[in-house]
């Protein structure tokens, strides 16, 4: 299927900008076109396609993540906050969203939504698959993400984007924190076999990122840095995530992952 979206507007469109105002401020209707080849428009339409579906996926994540910790009996405090997070994705999007249509609309996506969310290994006890939902949202999807998204509004001088960036890094760091927040609580609490278990999920959530920074470099490949993209120093500071914002934190609650795997994914 290919991946939609749908607005209602009125009173829940209404609720929404209550709790996270200020999307209206930004500066829509900005971005020159004219100024950019139109392989760089393509190119951005095309990063910021992605980008909507990302923070998509991010929302159905933190949701099943709620409901994990809802159901292993987490502190109610740190539930309250992957359910806020939830609200910060699905903002994301719409703000991904618009500017995606200020680029000229999106490019088609297919993907199976019955598929969006992650899901933990099978008989895993509650305890055990919130962990494992944590470690894959939260400890690495997100850790990832903050790098990237920050190299990218530093190398972006197009007002609108920047603005766009700069909101969705203002929630990204405490995203990334959930994870580590929820193991403070939940790491006693797990056997040495489920530590070993999430040892593995890391890495192979780790991997699947690994070609952001370990494909070689498109020469073809148009970079719009007005309109929001990476660079060589982008791919460094993603390396670089890997040891110091995920294995080594992780390794802090027991969870070890296998250093040659690191060394492979940081090459």
């Amino acid at each position: 299927m290919i991946f939609e979206l749908d607005w209602r507007g009125g009173a829940t469109a209404a609720r929404l900008h209550a709790r996270r105002p200020g999307g209206d401020a930004l500066p829509w209707g900005t971005i020159d076109l004219a100024r950019y080849p139109d392989a760089h428009g393509v190119e951005a339409r095309k990063i910021w396609s992605n980008g909507v579906f990302t923070e998509y996926a991010s929302a159905a994540a933190f949701s099943a993540l709620t409901t994990a910790m809802l159901e292993c009996g987490a502190p109610v405090d740190l539930v309250a906050m992957s359910a806020d997070i939830v609200v910060d994705e699905l903002f994301h999007v719409e703000l991904s969203a618009r500017l995606t249509m200020e680029l000229g609309g999106a490019l088609p996506i297919e993907f199976d939504l019955a598929n969006v969310a992650p899901v933990a290994a099978a008989g895993a006890r509650p305890l055990a698959r919130a962990a494992e939902i944590a470690i894959v949202a939260s400890c690495v999807s997100e850790s990832l993400s903050v790098p990237a998204m920050a190299r990218s509004r530093a190398i972006c001088d197009e007002p609108l984007v920047r603005a766009v960036l700069d909101r969705l890094l203002a929630d990204e760091g405490p995203h990334a924190r959930l994870g580590f927040w929820f193991l403070d609580w939940a790491a006693d609490r797990l056997t040495d076999a489920e530590r070993a278990h999430l040892a593995r999920v890391a890495e192979d959530t780790i991997e699947v990122y690994a070609p952001l920074w370990q494909s070689p470099a498109c020469d073809a490949c148009p970079l719009p840095r007005g309109l929001g993209g990476h660079d060589e120093l982008g791919r460094r500071d993603l390396r670089a995530a890997v040891e110091q914002r995920i294995a080594a934190p992780l390794a802090r609650y027991g969870i070890e992952l296998d250093a040659e795997r690191v060394r492979e994914f940081a090459a």
